[in-house]
């Protein structure tokens, strides 16, 4: 599989998978210690206090890591699918938009979920 054969579509899910998953390891490797502006899933339920923040961190991470997968199961139904490269286009755009969303998502909920009162 040669970079320059692929379709629009099967660059961007890779080039997104790779992305969301190299981020959730990172995540992982070297979590942010502290609440912070700067670094980290930063919304104003996870910064309330240090335990919904560590919660943010580790579930965020993990998510981000299974959207990565799931772009790269994409890219590889994409590739073999050869859709029409305006298509493809839209799929990418797409599913850049909304996985991030779904991912917010999923993390506000569980945040929700385990920590009622906060």
């Amino acid at each position: 599989m040669q970079l320059s054969n692929l379709d629009p579509l099967t660059i961007i899910l890779m080039f997104n998978g790779l992305l969301f998953y190299i981020l959730g390891w990172i995540q992982v490797i070297f979590p942010p210690k502290k609440i912070n502006p700067l670094y980290g899933y930063r919304t104003k339920r996870s910064m309330r206090n240090i335990a919904t923040w560590k919660f943010a961190q580790l579930y965020s991470s993990k998510k981000m890591r299974e959207k990565g997968v799931c772009f790269l199961l994409f890219c590889i139904a994409a590739y073999f699918l050869e859709l029409d490269a305006t298509i493809g286009i839209w799929i990418g755009i797409l599913t850049s938009i909304v996985f991030p969303i779904v991912l917010l998502i999923e993390v506000e909920k569980a945040l929700k979920k385990n920590f009622p009162k906060e």
